[in-house]
This record gives C-alpha cells, sequence and structure tokens, in this order.
C-alpha cells in the first residue's frame, strides 16, 4: 500500500519496497508533487496546466505569452494568484473587446506539454544578427552549475530544470515535472520583471524539441545549451530561427548544433 505524507516543498514521501543488489527492505522514496493549474484569462476562458505548483504566476503568465495571449506586462490589468486554490486569475486592459471578439463562448482547455499559437512562426524575428561570443569552458561549468541548483531533481529524479543566464552566468533556476513548463515561468517571470532576452542564454537539463525551440525563439533569446540532445526538427528550426544550440554538455563534452559562430571553438 502506497502511504504519500504531504510535503510543503514540493516534494511528497512514498513508503516503498526497496531492492538495493541484495535484500529487499522498507524505505521511503520522495516523489515530486503533481497538481492542476486553472488559469482564468479575461474571466470565461479557463486553461488547465499539469505542473508541480511552484511559481504560479510566472507560469500562468508564461503560457499565455506562449500562445500570443500577452505581449507586455501592460497588457495585464489584473493579475490575482490564489495559492491554495492553484488558481490564478489574469485581466487584460483589453479585455473587453478580445471577449467581444471571440464572442460568448468560452472555456478553452489546455494542457501541459505542445500549445497550438507558439507554433506560428512567420513573424517572429530571426536572432542570427545578435553577436555573442560564448567561452565553451564557461558552458561546461554553467551546467555543472544548473545540475547542481536542481534541488527537486537531485531528491526525486522526477523533474526538469531550465535556466536564464548571461555572460556572467545563470541568473534564475526554474524546476516542474514539464519541461515547457520551466520555459514558460522563465518567459513569466521575463514579462512580469521587463527583462530583456536578446542577449541571455537559455540553459536546460531537457531534451530540445521543435516546441522547446518555438518557446525560446519567442522570447528572443538567441542561444540554447542543453544536457540532452535536440531533435531533427529542431535543429532545422534552429538554423532558420538564427539560434545557436550547445547540446548534449556532459563529462566534460558538448555538440554544436547550430550557428557555431557565437561559440570561440578556434576553428
Amino acid at each position: 500500500m502506497i502511504d504519500l505524507n504531504h510535503d510543503l516543498t514540493g516534494l511528497e514521501n512514498c513508503r516503498v519496497i526497496r531492492f538495493d543488489g541484495v535484500r529487499f527492505g522498507e524505505a521511503e522514496a520522495p516523489l515530486i508533487r503533481e497538481v492542476s493549474l486553472r488559469i482564468v484569462y479575461n474571466h470565461d476562458q479557463v486553461m488547465t496546466i499539469a505542473c508541480a505548483g511552484n511559481y504560479l504566476d510566472e507560469l500562468a503568465v508564461g503560457f499565455l505569452r506562449s500562445e500570443g495571449l500577452l505581449g507586455t506586462a501592460s497588457d495585464i490589468e489584473k493579475l490575482e494568484m490564489r495559492r491554495e486554490e492553484r488558481v490564478v486569475e489574469i485581466l487584460t486592459v483589453d479585455h473587453r473587446r478580445v471577449k467581444a471578439a471571440a464572442g460568448q463562448g468560452g472555456g478553452a482547455l489546455f494542457s501541459s506539454g505542445a500549445r497550438g499559437i507558439a507554433a506560428k512562426r512567420a513573424d517572429k524575428k530571426n536572432l542570427g544578427n545578435l553577436s555573442m561570443i560564448i567561452d565553451p569552458k564557461k558552458v561546461l561549468r554553467w551546467m555543472e552549475e544548473l545540475v547542481d541548483r536542481s534541488v527537486l531533481h537531485n531528491t526525486s529524479h522526477g523533474t526538469h530544470c531550465s535556466a536564464l543566464g548571461d555572460q556572467e552566468g545563470i541568473l534564475i533556476c526554474r524546476e516542474d515535472i514539464g519541461r515547457h513548463n520551466t520555459i514558460d515561468m522563465i518567459g513569466g517571470y521575463t514579462l512580469l520583471h521587463n527583462v530583456d532576452c536578446s542577449d541571455k542564454i537559455l540553459l536546460t537539463t531537457g531534451r530540445i524539441s521543435s516546441e522547446m525551440v518555438q518557446k525560446v525563439w519567442n522570447l528572443g533569446i538567441p542561444v540554447i545549451i542543453t544536457r540532452s540532445a535536440p531533435t531533427a526538427e529542431a535543429v532545422r528550426i534552429l538554423e532558420g530561427a538564427g539560434m545557436t544550440l550547445i547540446g548534449y554538455v556532459r563529462e566534460g563534452k558538448m555538440n554544436i548544433y547550430t550557428h557555431q559562430n557565437r561559440v570561440d571553438t578556434g576553428l
């Protein structure tokens, strides 16, 4: 029988029978919490996202930004977070016009993972003309730091971690059960704090898929560094977007997949 004891840090302890290679015995295994965040947009559009329950305001704002429903912090007339209910309500300054355009129907439902509007890239800016030279030694050091700062993952092995950085190092880290959510949290943070992302770097532990690229491109971040690998479609999009991808950064090694001119390789 599973016995779950709730923990306020985002983890829950689960009683298990563990085999240590020699014998079975009782033990406790930490599990990452999974909850549903409800985003209420302009009163009657409701979106639901599975998440770990942290940084709910950033996740909600970043999700709406990714979907093209928010552009800047000035678009927000009111933001109310009810943490215990895990509800974030957002009202935009033009909510009456938005409602009239959408009609009286509401109740759009989304789940965490790939989104729809973010996949439309016709109006996105090509980032290839943004100059930045990265020291590969720093890349290795930043990835080690990201792994060290992945507190929930290092305890439960059930999350992804992403970070926003610049040439000086990591600025903020966000962890969640979904790698897409970590990017949305960073998107929400940068929107709410009016952070210019044109000279920033996105570090992540997760696989780089086309949806992940779309989210980072939408933020205007020109460089992605990941501990994992990309998909072929992601590389094609990165090439066309003018974005640099440094992947499979581990054990002192890395692959530079696109726009290698931003990395000081000596070649």
